[in-house]
């Protein structure tokens, strides 16, 4: 089908297409701008949103240093108090005569995790067959793991506080100085 087949438009659709014409000139039509100011009359509603940019920003800076704050006062507060005291692993009953009791342990086979503590009842030497293991000066208490093999230590690894190991003839230093 080509355009030369369609039926001819009826004349009372051509009188209702036709151009409009420009309105008549006018005496004042040399007052309008040629080139108007950049403004923002085509902006809408968003003008008032940008316009406001200032303002929304000062208040956001100042929500994100209140929750800052609060946050950082409330850390210190929550650190701020008595610190826990250390709570003794026993407590023997009042009278009791702790010089008589022995603050020695031997160990001579297997795998241990032990502690020594200066404060009595607890132990502050412990007796290893190749080694004797004591707290180091300034520490008041430490815990570790040994290994002792076949009349051997052959692990020594220091968990919390500082030890001093003591050789016996034949032994190598398993600690780090």
């Amino acid at each position: 089908m080509t355009r030369d087949d369609l039926d001819p438009p009826s004349p009372d659709m051509a009188r209702a297409w036709r151009p409009v014409a420009a309105p008549p000139a006018s005496d004042r039509d040399d007052e309008l701008m040629r080139d108007p100011p950049p403004g923002e009359h085509h902006l809408g509603r968003f003008a008032g949103y940008a316009a406001a940019r200032r303002i929304r920003r000062i208040l956001i800076a100042c929500l994100a240093v209140l929750v800052a704050g609060t946050v950082f006062a409330w850390y210190r507060w929550a650190r701020q108090g008595e610190e826990p005291a250390a709570l003794r692993q026993f407590e023997l009953p009042a009278g009791t005569d702790t010089s008589e009791r022995p603050r020695v342990l031997a160990w001579s086979q297997g795998k241990a995790r032990l502690g020594l503590t200066r404060e009595p009842p607890g132990v502050d030497t412990i007796e290893l067959p190749d080694r004797t293991l004591k707290l180091k000066d300034g520490s008041d208490m430490a815990q570790f793991k040994v290994v002792v093999e076949d009349g051997k230590t052959t692990a020594l690894e220091p968990v919390s506080g500082e030890i001093v190991e003591i050789l016996q003839p034949g032994a190598t230093p398993l600690l780090k100085p």
